[in-house]
């Protein structure tokens, strides 16, 4: 985030990285994102057009992030796949997309999200941002949709779910992509807390960072990196916890740990086992204990 007041234009870039993946001729690797695009403003959306840019934006991207553009492809295949099994399974009712920036999923998933409530929470700059964008994509902005605008770090979740009219008794899932690197650990307790306040069925997906990976960095050969291209731009990684912790801090905040996805686990199940993901980063699944 720029400022108390700015969007985040961290959500914007991961929303090309997608939009460059989406362009992949190899469907092994190609992003599923096919919406990216649309939610771009014009100098980017350009990049992302036009091959020569695209091919030297993806070079540049690795250089500074390495690992990253895959990762991103990675994770959008991870989540989607957990939301299609969530939704087939005919018990999830309430969708909540968190710190959503530029998720396409409540449209491109559309026709399985019938009879769903959808919530996007964000940023409220972010927040203006993608109704803007969406509106422009659309004509309008979908009815099954309802934005609300929270920041995570100094405002209640419980509150923003309140005046959304959100119902803790009904099975519902949480989409937490990209989010908790930047918060605080008591933002993430917090949130985690609220979530496995909802109905026996509801659940929360979430990828995170290796604590060590943030706070002691130089133990992976490119977090610093990481931490200096992310402070450069005012988004500064703050939280991580380490996996063999995950289970027992879930459960400390009323949650069971459904599926764990680590670096290979990703680059074997989403890109054909050929490249090579963060190696810092995983993904969560957890189910309310009640």
């Amino acid at each position: 985030m720029q400022s108390g007041s700015s969007r985040s234009y961290t959500a914007e870039g991961v929303t090309a990285l997608r939009a460059v993946g989406a362009r992949e001729r190899d469907p092994k690797l190609r992003n599923p994102d096919h919406l990216a695009e649309q939610f771009l403003t014009w100098p980017l959306r350009t990049r992302v057009r036009w091959a020569p840019l695209r091919v030297a934006s993806v070079a540049v991207i690795e250089r500074l992030l390495p690992g990253l553009y895959r990762f991103v492809t990675a994770r959008t295949k991870h989540i989607d796949s957990v939301l299609v099994d969530e939704l087939g399974s005919g018990a999830v009712r309430q969708l909540f997309i968190l710190g959503a920036g530029a998720d396409s999923r409540p449209y491109r998933f559309r026709e399985r999200l019938d009879g769903v409530r959808v919530f996007e929470l964000d940023h409220p700059a972010t927040s203006a941002w993608k109704q803007q964008q969406t509106r422009k994509l659309f004509g309008q902005l979908p009815a099954h949709v309802r934005y609300v605008p929270i920041n995570f770090d100094s405002q209640p979740l419980a509150t923003a779910l309140d005046e959304a009219g959100a119902d803790r008794n009904t099975p519902s899932l949480f989409i937490w992509e990209g989010v908790t690197p930047y918060l605080t650990e008591q933002a993430v307790t917090a949130t985690l807390r609220e979530i496995s306040r909802f109905a026996t069925g509801s659940s929360v997906l979430f990828d995170y960072f290796y604590h060590d990976a943030i706070h002691d960095p130089t133990r992976h050969v490119d977090a610093p990196k990481f931490h200096s291209y992310l402070g450069r731009r005012g988004e500064p990684l703050t939280f991580g916890i380490e996996p063999d912790q995950m289970a027992a801090y879930l459960a400390t905040h009323g949650l069971t740990l459904a599926s764990h996805a680590y670096p290979a686990d990703l680059a074997d199940r989403h890109l054909g086992g050929a490249h090579q993901v963060l190696p810092f980063s995983a993904i969560v699944h957890a189910r309310t204990a009640g």
